[in-house]
């Protein structure tokens, strides 16, 4: 799978959206995958462990948004 931008100039503006979802998801405080879990409450681990979601939820998110403008006539 290819992580290339496929519009120039969009990569700031997914950087954002991808905040965004995270935030919505409740997963924008999470700290690096890469740090010790033993202090930190199994809440807060399954949360990071999920944090793979925001890729998904920012397709669905685009392609609601892609059927939205089919939908009213826009390209």
């Amino acid at each position: 799978m290819s992580r290339r931008t496929l519009v120039p100039g969009a990569a700031g503006k997914l950087e954002k959206f991808k905040m965004e979802v995270a935030e919505d998801m409740a997963l924008d405080n999470v700290a690096s995958r890469n740090v010790n879990m033993g202090d930190v409450p199994s809440n807060e681990v399954n949360r990071i462990r999920n944090s793979g979601n925001i890729g998904g939820e920012m397709v669905r998110r685009m392609v609601e948004a892609a059927e939205k403008n089919m939908v009213n006539g826009n390209k």
